[in-house]
């Protein structure tokens, strides 16, 4: 029995340096062995270290592949964070949209630090922050196909074709509001970019995108594509995420995240990465349950 525990160990161990998790043997009352998985809030606690999962978003979170510098919104914000919670943050491991959430079931990280829109069928497998910012969701086709302007409905219609990354809130946005209309669905992992190509190239007619994410492709293609004239589809709130269950880590994140809202970091953080008026919102109560244009604050 005792070579049986020693061999446990060792593959927990084992198990341990794959995952970043930590396994605690225990034994109950009747000397059976049990294992106890070691919570994020309690590694985090105890190794001063904030693991992050990320996806490279522009604007947002940048990576430079040949320097591994990192840059960006979420990057400055959960330096501060890093900050006043007196915790090194590590930049893990870069997801896919439709795999960023397994890796914190497993804990290989301890985080998703990017703001990943905050809708129900998510909520089924993360947790979710109060929001530290909100964005618009807009409708993007080829410049000279004007077929949708102030009428979106025209989009749902099976001869029409839809470009969108699995997992990205666009597939939930088209299932919503496009049920008809065909999808032309790429890997998660792709770059973003590549879904605004299916329109330029004419192999979609329209995408669905937040203006951070496709200004940069347009800025580099000009006269290829425009906004379609109509209001936003959606205005969806993001945070952080963590695993379901880590109400402890989720409450520490709320906290920092709600004091960072009041001394205005939030908003001078906004501030400084808007290119446009309607790119991105903060949130202006300390709760997170309202929004206030960015506008407002020029």
């Amino acid at each position: 029995m005792k070579s049986f525990h020693i061999i446990l160990i060792i593959l927990l161990s084992l198990l341990t340096s794959i995952v970043g998790t930590k396994y605690v043997v225990a034994h109950s009352g009747n000397g059976a062995v049990q294992t106890v998985k070691e919570s994020a809030y309690d590694r985090v606690m105890r190794t001063g270290t904030l693991r992050c999962g990320y996806l490279v978003y522009p604007t947002l979170l940048d990576h430079d592949p040949n320097t591994g510098a990192f840059s960006g919104m979420y990057y400055d914000l959960m330096a501060e964070l890093g900050k006043q919670l007196s915790l090194k943050i590590e930049w893990t491991e870069e997801v896919g949209l439709a795999t960023a959430f397994d890796g914190l079931s497993i804990g290989r990280y301890d985080v998703v630090c990017d703001p990943l829109a905050q809708v129900p069928a998510r909520a089924r497998v993360t947790e979710f922050t109060v929001p530290v910012i909100y964005f618009p969701y807009f409708l993007y086709a080829r410049a000279d196909d004007t077929r949708f302007d102030n009428d979106y409905a025209k989009v749902n219609d099976p001869s029409v074709k839809v470009a969108l990354l699995e997992g990205e809130m666009a597939q939930y946005v088209k299932a919503d509001l496009f049920p008809k209309a065909q999808t032309i669905s790429l890997q998660n992992m792709t770059d973003a970019s590549q879904v605004y190509l299916q329109v330029m190239m004419k192999k979609a007619d329209v995408a669905m995108a937040e203006p951070s994410s496709i200004e940069a492709f347009m800025i580099h293609n000009p006269g290829k594509l425009k906004r379609v004239s109509g209001e936003s589809l959606r205005m969806q709130p993001a945070g952080l995420d963590v695993a379901v269950g880590e109400e402890r880590l989720k409450s520490l994140l709320n906290t920092s995240i709600m004091s960072l809202q009041v001394t205005g970091f939030t908003q001078r953080l906004v501030d400084k990465y808007t290119t446009s008026s309607d790119q991105f919102y903060y949130a202006a109560s300390p709760w997170g349950t309202s929004s206030k244009p960015l506008s407002s604050t020029h």
